[in-house]
């Protein structure tokens, strides 16, 4: 049987809030799930265990020389990227910033690329160099943990470079909706993902977040978590209005990539009691 946390909502369940009573509410209730916390599992077990995917870029190298024409070129592919807000970073020939476009990193996989210029009838150019991301695994969302939410707040569009400094905070799903912050109090901001995030229900019933590249699990909602940042996305405006619509009004905040700090301190435990270095000598 699921555990609590996978349940209604405080504000849907009956009195009786034990699983059997939350599972006989009327068939025509929405019910939703709120999980605030929830206990560490064994991250050095799930650590262990082997990938679902490689995670691995693909770089597909330059094979030919720059044409006369490369500049134009350039420009048209990062319009066409751009467009479809796929276009994670470029690269320009010489040092100024008026070279050509010579290296391209792309938001799609390459599958998802080629299948993209064929149906469109582009040549792709070979005196560019590409790349592109690694195929996901898993899906947004489970088909376990569709139930109890409102709507998934996870980024369309894969993520590019980003800020790296070590954030602190909390992400917590109540009522469907799912709020996250900084710091270790109560969130009341709406979080938001990038779209390498997805949400799935563990063995145990606790709402999880999944790495949709690795489909390692990241954190159980309610944990206290890390993240890199300040993290950025894309947040298309249908999924916004959607988000406002189902959990609003409120902040839409990027969380970006959160993981367990357990689960961080458990890779790198030389951080969990770090060790001072003595000071200089004197003199």
């Amino acid at each position: 049987m699921m555990s609590l946390a996978v349940l209604v909502c405080a504000a849907c369940a009956p009195a009786d809030d034990s699983p059997e009573a939350a599972q006989t509410a009327p068939e025509d209730a929405a019910t939703y799930a709120t999980q605030t916390s929830a206990p560490t599992p064994d991250y050095k077990t799930l650590l262990a265990e082997p990938a679902l995917g490689t995670g691995s870029w693909v770089r597909r190298e330059a094979s030919s020389p720059l044409p006369a024409d490369a500049k134009a070129i350039g420009e048209r592919w990062i319009a066409r990227l751009d467009a479809r807000k796929v276009l994670n970073g470029y690269g320009l020939a010489g040092k100024g910033p008026d070279g050509p476009v010579k290296s391209i990193d792309t938001g799609l996989t390459e599958s998802e690329f080629e299948d993209w210029a064929q149906r469109n009838g582009w040549s792709v150019p070979t005196h560019i160099a590409w790349t592109f991301v690694p195929e996901l695994v898993l899906p947004r969302v489970s088909d376990t943990a569709s139930p109890g939410i409102r709507v998934w707040p996870a980024s369309t569009a894969r993520t590019g470079a980003q800020n790296e400094a070590l954030l602190w905070g909390r992400v917590e799903l109540r009522d469907g909706c799912v709020y996250g912050d900084l710091g270790e109090g109560k969130p009341e901001k709406l979080a938001f993902f990038h779209e390498e995030i997805g949400l799935d229900v563990d063995g145990e019933g606790y709402y999880i977040l999944r790495d949709r590249v690795s489909g390692r699990t990241l954190a159980r909602i309610g944990e206290q978590m890390n993240w890199g940042g300040p993290p950025s996305a894309y947040i298309a405006p249908e999924l916004e209005r959607e988000i406002l619509e189902n959990c609003g009004p409120g902040e839409i905040h990027v969380v970006g990539s959160p993981e367990s700090q357990e689960r961080f301190l458990t890779q790198y435990p030389h951080l969990r009691d770090p060790v001072v270095p003595p000071p200089p000598p004197q003199g």
